[in-house]
């Protein structure tokens, strides 16, 4: 199966290595990215566009032969959810390690919708009682201002029908959840989707380097059989 492995901020394609030598290992085909001018805070992005990174990776799935595993990490997720809302019958499933698919409507990289005044909106009246959910949001917002943290526009409803999967590293499968009832974000698009599955991994920001044994036994357990995927929990049951 191919994969496709998009590292967050500020990471390259090297970040994967120890992930994607497993994934070789056990058969499939593996291709890290590393996205224009996200290689590190000094890198030149003038003229880079929300949807130029979006492109890359759809030009990724193109490039492979049927349908892939797309993988996103941290604020990457949600560019890998707008490439999948571009691909939705060449994406067999979506997997978003510490960090969710942002909503059409939302701030890409940031994972939260932010108004006019540069306040976030949904989230406001949680935060003061969401230890949680404030510190995801401290570190989702770093890099807020950066250039590429556009507003997600997502029009195909097909995007709903691909199996996702959560890796939960710096928040827990219980935090989602409650995320997600509460219809906040940036778990606001979950509900939306018809197979999602939770999975908790406690590590630090960069689980692919810390625990990269563990993670890819979860992408291994993600893997389509047969061309269908794997699905193990509904909208219901997360």
């Amino acid at each position: 199966m191919d994969v496709i492995l998009v590292p967050g901020l500020w990471l390259d394609a090297s970040s994967w290595q120890d992930v994607a030598d497993r994934l070789t290992a056990a058969g499939h085909a593996p291709h890290s990215l590393t996205l224009r001018g996200l290689d590190s805070r000094s890198a030149d992005r003038r003229g880079s566009m929300l949807a130029d990174h979006v492109a890359e990776i759809v030009s990724a799935i193109d490039r492979c032969d049927g349908r892939v595993v797309l993988v996103g990490h941290a604020e990457s997720c949600g560019l890998v959810h707008a490439a999948v809302n571009r691909r939705p019958d060449r994406v067999a499933h979506a997997v978003h390690v510490g960090g969710l698919p942002s909503a059409d409507g939302t701030h890409v990289l940031s994972g939260f919708a932010v108004d006019a005044r540069g306040t976030t909106t949904h989230t406001a009246g949680y935060r003061a009682v969401d230890q949680t959910l404030a510190t995801l949001h401290r570190r989702m917002t770093e890099n807020s201002s950066h250039v590429l943290d556009q507003v997600q526009k997502l029009r195909d409803p097909r995007r709903f029908d691909v199996p996702v999967t959560v890796v939960a590293t710096e928040f827990t499968a219980d935090d989602v959840r409650r995320w997600s009832a509460a219809g906040i974000d940036p778990a606001r698009e979950l509900p939306h989707l018809r197979h999602v599955s939770i999975v908790d991994l406690p590590s630090g920001r960069w689980p692919q380097i810390e625990r990269p044994a563990d993670l890819s036994r979860i992408l291994l357990a993600a893997m389509p059989v047969n061309g269908d995927s794997v699905v193990t929990a509904g909208p219901a049951a997360m």
